[in-house]
């Protein structure tokens, strides 16, 4: 499994969200991240359709988290970039699978979603992971 460039620039537009005070435009989202407006669109609408961030229109409109940085679990965020497709086989969620060796990638997806869900967003911007 390889997490998508989606998440990656997903969880850095979080990090300066959160490390802002106030708003932060789309362009500056754009400048300081150095993804694309049209990508930077399509993350930014994942965010909000995750309850990370709201948006607010206007001259000094922007982005801003949703919720305090400590209330935003990388697990949410994760399984809201990646479309909740974080399995490593098929056969991880699938009842009656046979493979010797599924209860090995049941394991590590159910640990990998443990500790994701253990880390918040003030975590990751705090350094404290």
């Amino acid at each position: 499994m390889k997490i998508s460039s989606k998440t990656h620039y997903g969880v850095q537009i979080l990090s300066l969200l959160a490390a802002a005070d106030g708003t932060v435009s789309a362009k500056e989202l754009e400048k300081r991240t150095g993804v694309s407006s049209k990508y930077l669109e399509k993350v930014l609408k994942i965010l909000l359709s995750a309850n990370a961030v709201k948006a607010t229109r206007g001259k000094n409109g922007g982005y801003m988290l949703a919720k305090d940085a400590g209330d935003i679990r990388m697990g949410e965020i994760v399984g809201a970039l990646e479309e909740d497709n974080l399995e490593f086989i098929d056969c991880v969620n699938s009842s009656g699978c046979c493979c010797p060796s599924s209860k090995l990638w049941q394991k590590l997806y159910d640990e990998m979603l443990t500790i994701l869900n253990g880390i918040t967003l003030n975590d990751i911007v705090e350094g404290n992971i």
